[in-house]
């Protein structure tokens, strides 16, 4: 079909594509040809709006194009299931590396290879699915079981420029705090700086990599996220700042000092470690983090309170945000508590 096109030089065809999609003029129902030197780029009928010094300085020229494939907008349109149990398909999951993790209750886990071969074929960056069967065990590891792409579940996982190699059926990890550990990094400068769960490190070496630390201490209970730590550290070429340690935070932390600042990023029972936080702490920020009910967020901050009175410490907590959703009814919540040191006697 003949359409109207701006006829751009290709050295500027992406700054011009961009303006044109952003001044609704991109017609992206046709595909963008490449001829001796230019690009034509298909626009709306009514190419007469376009009213821009930059894009008039270019000729306007009629040429056959062809059509767009009908794009697939979500893997759901690749899976076939019964009419009825459409909407148990999951909106949401995680991506781990090239792992896709899935949660499936009910009648529709009977099509859990339908729905994998759906995600592998939308995605092709995915090459792996597994299925979410609960965060078990003393180490809060996530039982997978592998569904398409092979048993090895090994991968490397790319956050804010940095690589992540791990094994998700070994160690917990979380793709969803990407954003939250490029907060907190960013905020700190010549700070000893605890990691107290560290896992395979992406609180660690994010604040290493994008902060002003001047050290990083990071531990786990886990051999396997000290394990894969120790590789992440020298992958991403912070092993002059970030030092991992095996072993019980209670048990470790009391051993290397006062920090500035402490992560507290074990959301089933980080208050647990309010206590060993206060004591490794004089002046500085604790980041706590915890799944907490809608309903109960005040009562978790008057806890914190109680229990940094109990601890003879002066606190105030300076921001309380929502991370993510967790349940219908619950959400990780985090909470930035300020150390002011002891109280007077």
């Amino acid at each position: 079909m003949k359409k109207k096109t701006l006829k751009v030089p290709r050295k500027k065809g992406e700054l011009t594509r961009q303006l044109i999609k952003e001044k609704d003029l991109l017609d992206t129902d046709y595909v963008i040809e490449t001829e001796g030197g230019f690009l034509f780029i298909p626009l709306k009928d009514d190419p007469g709006r376009i009213m821009d010094d930059y894009l008039l300085s270019f000729d306007i020229v009629e040429r056959e194009l062809k059509k767009r494939p009908d794009r697939i907008n979500s893997y759901k349109e690749l899976v076939e299931v019964p009419k009825d149990l459409e909407e148990l398909l999951p909106s949401s999951f995680d991506v781990i590396g090239d792992v896709a993790i899935i949660k499936l209750n009910g009648e529709i886990l009977k099509y859990s290879c339908e729905i994998a071969d759906a995600l592998l074929r939308f995605n092709r960056n995915l090459k792996k699915v597994a299925l979410d069967k609960g965060v078990k065990g003393d180490l809060r590891i996530r039982d997978l079981e592998p569904i398409l792409g092979g048993e090895d579940l090994y991968t490397t996982h790319v956050e804010n420029n940095l690589r992540f190699k791990l094994d998700p059926s070994k160690v917990y990890f979380s793709p969803r705090l990407a954003t939250e550990r490029m907060r907190i990094a960013k905020q700190v400068t010549d700070e000893r700086v605890l990691d107290m769960f560290a896992g395979v490190g992406p609180f660690s070496i994010n604040i290493a990599r994008h902060g002003k630390p001047t050290e990083v201490v990071g531990i786990d209970l886990n051999p396997e996220c000290i394990k894969y730590m120790d590789l992440n550290i020298k992958l991403n070429s912070v092993d002059d700042i970030v030092e991992a340690y095996l072993g019980d935070s209670r048990e470790v932390a009391p051993t290397l000092g006062v920090f500035d600042r402490i992560i507290v990023n074990l959301p089933h029972s980080s208050m647990d470690f309010l206590d060993l936080s206060l004591e490794t702490i004089e002046e500085g920020v604790i980041h706590l983090y915890s799944i907490i009910e809608d309903s109960s967020v005040m009562d978790f901050i008057r806890k914190i309170h109680d229990l940094a009175i109990d601890a003879g410490r002066k606190v105030a907590i300076d921001n309380v945000r929502e991370v993510h959703k967790y349940s219908p009814s619950q959400h990780m919540m985090a909470f930035d508590i300020r150390s002011y040191g002891r109280r007077p006697v």
